[in-house]
This record gives structure tokens, sequence and C-alpha cells, in this order.
């Protein structure tokens, strides 16, 4: 007899992070189902309303002064950035089970899809202030007599103030969870401050489910087509400052500095060598052939744990998830402010440990969730 799971994440944003960790939690499920004797099928709720279709075109409507000036830059870059575009869609398509298609929270509301178990994360669904956040997150559609389980969602990097949003609804939907659980502690802080008797457990990013090897499994050649050593910069929305860094850091270790996605009017004043048509399968070649990794990103602080990389963040004190997991990991040491780096390999024997005691207790946590 076969178990059905729906989940709901960012999974069609087009962010390596976003796609990968809803990959990674869907294969983690259902091997959590094999392992026991239970045939647990895990679709993603293919929810894609307008609001995130428009943060991820490659062009975006000229609405504003911003808008207009964004599109003009990214001309320059426009063949490649068409190409990364597709080969997000392409990765959703080949390797995530979903649903029929969801393309507003009406259509939800008007039939929402019925399940016995639904699973909301990981990824940033419950951060308020998010651009393409929604309440369809919570659940607000679903059965009252469903299992309702979140793992690991993050209520994003900063406290809320939750003077300026609805708590009292938030705070409603979120006691009708039967299991619950944030990605770190940043995002418990969050939610007691408006849940203050909810029980909530700290599960590790799904990201961090899966090992290298089978990461590896899925990952382009493009990395090891490189024909020289790399240092690989991954940042969302790099400052002057961190991009000087990174070129003080390629300069001094004599080799060439790669990025993988265009970021903002930052990148008309570098050098770097561009791969901005990457997926997400391209991505991971990029890590796990870089010499050195220097990132201001949580999924890039991660992959450089998986891949055991040698890696430093960048301002992560600015990033509570970031600082959270290098602590628990035992490495905050790879966070920098200067170019004092070098590409020695870090001490990943607390990360190794943590990592797998994590995987031990989110199979715990899953199991129990789902009545196995």
């Amino acid at each position: 007899m076969k178990t059905l799971v729906y989940g709901l994440t960012f999974h069609r944003a087009h962010n390596f992070g976003s796609v990968l960790q809803a990959y990674a939690l869907s294969q983690f499920i259902e091997q959590i189902g094999r392992n026991n004797n239970r045939n647990i099928e895990y679709r993603i709720i293919d929810y894609f309303p307008p609001n995130q279709k428009e943060l991820y075109d490659v062009l975006h409507k000229p609405l504003s002064f911003k808008a207009i000036v964004k599109n003009i830059l990214s001309l320059r870059y426009l063949p490649s950035l068409k190409k990364r575009y597709k080969s997000f869609e392409d990765f959703v398509e080949s390797f995530l089970n979903t649903t029929r298609p969801y393309n507003s929270s009406s259509e939800i509301y008007r039939e929402p899809p019925i399940v016995n178990y639904y699973v909301c994360g990981s990824d940033q669904i419950w951060n308020v202030r998010a651009a393409d956040f929604s309440w369809v997150y919570l659940l607000d559609f679903a059965p009252k007599d469903s299992v309702r389980i979140s793992y690991a969602p993050s209520l994003g990097p900063k406290p809320i103030d939750w003077s300026l949003y609805d708590a009292q609804k938030y705070s409603t939907l979120i006691s009708r969870f039967n299991n619950l659980s944030v990605r770190e502690e940043g995002s418990v802080q969050n939610l007691i401050s408006i849940a203050p008797n909810s029980n909530v457990d700290i599960m590790i990013d799904p990201t961090l489910l899966i090992s290298s090897d089978e990461w590896k499994k899925i990952e382009t050649s493009s990395g090891a087509e490189e024909k020289k050593p790399y240092l690989l910069l991954y940042c969302l929305e790099p400052t002057r400052r961190q991009l000087a860094l990174a070129r003080a850091i390629g300069k001094k270790l004599h080799h060439k500095v790669i990025i993988l996605r265009y970021n903002n009017k930052n990148d008309w004043f570098n050098r770097f060598e561009k791969r901005y048509s990457a997926g997400p399968r391209d991505f991971l070649s990029y890590i796990h052939h870089a010499s050195l990794i220097l990132t201001t990103s949580f999924h890039g602080t991660a992959f450089s744990l998986i891949y055991n990389k040698p890696f430093y963040v960048l301002d992560s004190d600015k990033d509570l998830r970031i600082s959270d997991l290098l602590s628990r990991c035992g490495l905050t040491d790879r966070m920098i402010n200067s170019d004092d780096v070098d590409i020695s390999m870090p001490d990943f024997n607390i990360s190794r440990q943590y990592i797998e005691e994590s995987k031990q207790l989110a199979e715990v946590y899953l199991k129990k969730a789902l009545m196995l």
C-alpha cells in the first residue's frame, strides 16, 4: 500500500539552494519509507504564483525605473541567463515529483490538494518578509484532520518585528501542526515570541541529509572541465567590498575567480570569469571541483560542508543561520573579513559528527511524524 505525502517549499525558485533542498528532502523521506517497509511517494505541491514567477524571470516587467535598469544590465548576459532559466525548469521537470500546477493561492483554496500527510519545508517559506511569502506555506488550506509536519523551514536570518504582521493568524496556523521543527535557533526565537507554548525542534537543512556521493550522481562535468584551478565565489548580493576581497584572495592564491550567477550592478565592475548559464547540477560540479569556496550564502556554506571543501564565509556575523551552522560544526574559524586565507583543508571531524547525528535525529523525527 502506498503512502502519499505532499510537500510545500520554494521548489521553483531559481536559486540553487532552493531546488536542491527540495530534491534532498524528497529523496530522504522516500528512503525512510523504504528502510521501514513503507512505500512512500513524496510529491511537491506545484505552487508557483505570479509574484514568485516575476522574481525569477530573466527580464522583469518595466514597471519601475529600477526594473528598467536591471533589464538593461541583464541584456549583456541574456543568452546565458536564458540557458540558466531553462536549466532550472529542466531540473524541476526531471528530478522533482510534482502535483498538478497551482498558479495562485485562489486555485489551491478552490481545489485544495487533499492528502493525509503534509510536509512544509525547508527554505525561507515561513519568512513573512520574503517577497513570495504566502499563508499557503502554513497550510491554511489543509483539512482539519490532516497531519501537518514542518521540516526545517526558516523564518529568515533576522528577528521579526511581529507588530508589522498578522502575528495572531500566524500563531493560530502554527498551533495546528502535529510536528513542528525549524532550521535554526533564530527561527525558534521568532516562533516562540508569538507562540510561547510551541514545542519546536531544530532540524538540519535537507541538503545536508544527502551524502556527497549521492550529490555527485546528479552533477554535470562543468567544474571538471575548467582548465585552471579556480576559486568559486558564491554570493547572493555581493557588495563591492566583498568583490574586492575575492579579487584580492584570487590574486594572492594565483587562482582565477569564477562566479555562477548574475548578481547586481557591481558585476559590471569585475573581471571574474562568469558562468551565468550554470543550473543546479552545474552548481554541484563547481562546488566539487573548486580549490576554494568563498560565500555569503547559507547553501554555499552547506555544500562546502557536504563536499568537505576548503571554504570561507564572508560577513557571516550578519546571518544568524550561517553563524549558527558554523558554530554547531566547530568551524567558526571559517568566518572572515580579510584576505588572510589559505587553501588548506578545514578540520571537518566535528562537522561530520554533527551532520551524522543530525541525520539520525531527522530520521527519528520524520518516522514519528509519518507514523512509521
